[in-house]
């Protein structure tokens, strides 16, 4: 096995959303089952219902597997702002606490 070559996207569920619409079209609108079947089986509802999860699970697939957009990087830099020094998220803050100043003032005796 090579190192660093990437192995092809398998996209099983495409076969099987393929297999759903088609059953499901021939049980809809192919298949004339007499009225004894039709009494416990809605052939039509059925059929319907398979074609629908088949067309779902397509798009499911196209959702979850388009490539990925590059992301852009910003001509801006955050560090320039007036809150970078209070922010707890940016690198090395872990550890720095400090009193900030309040509106009331300090109520310390």
């Amino acid at each position: 096995m090579r190192r660093g070559a990437r192995t092809p996207v398998v996209r099983r569920s495409v076969g099987t959303a393929v297999v759903l619409m088609a059953v499901g079209g021939v049980l809809a609108f192919g298949i004339h089952a007499p009225a004894v079947v039709e009494e416990y089986v809605d052939l039509l509802d059925l059929g319907l219902i398979l074609v629908w999860s088949g067309i779902l699970l397509l798009v499911m697939q196209v959702v979850m597997h388009r490539p990925r957009r590059a992301r852009r990087r910003s001509s801006y830099d955050d560090r320039v702002d007036e809150w970078y020094d209070n922010d707890v998220h940016r690198p090395g803050y872990a550890g720095r606490t400090e009193a900030l100043p309040t509106v009331r003032g300090d109520r310390r005796p």
